[in-house]
This record gives structure tokens, C-alpha cells and sequence, in this order.
């Protein structure tokens, strides 16, 4: 079994502790949708993102589905398309993985076991004890994803794609400032309002529903939406499915909280139905 990697960094190590931070986040009033096919949803300390990711995972509560693909970002370059064969636990309990799933896409070649890999990323077992909360039991099936062309996306739709299967992309978005290399000359007078308009943009473009204009409207202009790629192959996935119209749920910036200009990120849920 997978122990957790980030409990007590990203979010509390103990059971106590962690229902404590999570039971004020889900008492955000927001829409249900039991229509939802699939979320995007940030991937950061729960102290900055937390209060966006509850509210969305809040507003799928009611689907019936129980079996999740949670796709993932390859924050540290392993460029290997990544899977998991074990069950994760949080201090929640066990997260356990839909093995039969799992098995299928790896016979296709294209996504490998890699424990190691998966052990090492974060952005997707911060996704658990929000699921773990809102659906108690459930089975998931982690996919990893490197920078890829927009043609291996499409292979990746057609091995992933299922009407069984509740899809999240876990993804935060701009990331502003020295410590991300990203600092425009136009957002020096008020980087807060800069990282905001740019992610109200990007955010546009999500809901234009068109998964190649998104992929090349990011690499173009150089952004630094760590989770563009698990994105775009939301964006395919759900729209084969018959997803026509994106939600946005809720937004914030680690601004809020560190009332720092100088680095930020920004944070936003949004529900695909």
C-alpha cells in the first residue's frame, strides 16, 4: 500500500486534524450537479487551495458514479506516463485503486506502473481525502502525465475513456513571479490583478470546450498552468462523452492568504457536464 507522501505538508498527517481543516471548508454554500462528467480542481496546500477544491468537490456530491481517473501532473520532469497498481492510504483510511481498470491501460502501452514515479508527485494524492470525504467508498485509477503532443492526448482519450468513470484534473493555474520564471513586464504595477484578468482568460478559453485551441492557447503564450495537459485530456474525454458546458465553481490566489506580489498562484474549480 502507498503510504502518504505529503500529509503534513500539504494537509494534516492526522485523521483528527484533517477532518478539522476539511469540516469548515465544505460548509461553503454552492450548486449541485449530479450531471458532471468530470472537475478541474487545484492541486495545493490546503491552507491556500483547500477552500476552491471543497467547494467543488461539494458541488459533484450528489453524482452517482464511484469510480474516479484522476489525472495528474509530472511536476518533476520523469516524462513517463504513470500509473499505480496499490491502494493509497491518507490518514483517512485506504483509497483503494480499480486494479481491472488500471491492468486495461497498461496492456495498451502507453501508460506504465511506476511506483516510484507516483510516490513522488503530489498532485494527485492530494486529491484523496477530498473524495474520501464527500464519497467515503470509491475506487480510482491514477494517471500521471508529463508534457506530451497533442496527438498522444487523443491516444490517451481513446485508452481512457469510459462512461463508467468520473474524470478530475488536478491543476492549479497561473504561477507568477521569480520563483516560477514568469513575471511580465505589465503585471509590475499590480501582479495580484495581473495573475486574476490571466486566469479569468485562461479560464475562457476552458469554457470554449475546444481541447486543441486550450493546448496551443497555453504553449503559444509561454503560461504556466502546471495541468494543462491533464486538462486538455479532460476537456477530449468528457467531450466525447457528451459533456457540452463548463461550470466555473469558485476562484483564489495564494495572494489571499501570504499577501505576497511577488510569487503567486492561482486557483480555481470547475465542473464539465
Amino acid at each position: 500500500m502507498r503510504t502518504p507522501g505529503f500529509a503534513g505538508t500539504f494537509y494534516p498527517n492526522t485523521k483528527q486534524e484533517l477532518l478539522a481543516q476539511l469540516n469548515p471548508l465544505f460548509q461553503e454554500k454552492t450548486d449541485f450537479f449530479d450531471d458532471a462528467l468530470g472537475i478541474i480542481v487545484p492541486h495545493a496546500g490546503y491552507i491556500y487551495s483547500g477552500k476552491v477544491a471543497a467547494k467543488t468537490y461539494k458541488a459533484i456530491s450528489k453524482i452517482k458514479k464511484r469510480k474516479f481517473v484522476i489525472l495528474g501532473v509530472d511536476h518533476y520532469g520523469t516524462n513517463i506516463i504513470a500509473t499505480s497498481k496499490q491502494s493509497w492510504r491518507t490518514p483517512l483510511g485506504e483509497a483503494k485503486i480499480d486494479s481491472g481498470f488500471v491492468d486495461k491501460i497498461i496492456r495498451k502501452n502507453s501508460i506504465t506502473q511506476n511506483e516510484i514515479t507516483t510516490e513522488r508527485e503530489h498532485s494527485i494524492e492530494v486529491q484523496l481525502p477530498f473524495l474520501q470525504y464527500v464519497f467515503k467508498d470509491f475506487e480510482f485509477v491514477p494517471v500521471q502525465l508529463p508534457y506530451i503532443s497533442y496527438k498522444e492526448i487523443l491516444r490517451l482519450r481513446d485508452i481512457l475513456i469510459s462512461k463508467d468513470y468520473f474524470f478530475i484534473a488536478s491543476s492549479d493555474f497561473t504561477h507568477y513571479g521569480t520563483n516560477f520564471g514568469f513575471a511580465p513586464s505589465e503585471s509590475f504595477h499590480n501582479p495580484p490583478d495581473y495573475v486574476k484578468k490571466l486566469d479569468k482568460k485562461i479560464i475562457e478559453v476552458i469554457k470554449e470546450f475546444d481541447g486543441k485551441k486550450f493546448y496551443d492557447f497555453v504553449i503559444q503564450r509561454n503560461l504556466t498552468v502546471c495541468g494543462f495537459i491533464p486538462i486538455t485530456l479532460l476537456l477530449e474525454i468528457t467531450k466525447k462523452l457528451g459533456a457540452k458546458k463548463i461550470e466555473k465553481i469558485s476562484y483564489d490566489s495564494s495572494f489571499s492568504l501570504s499577501q505576497d506580489p511577488s510569487n503567486i498562484v492561482g486557483y480555481s474549480g470547475l465542473i464539465v457536464r
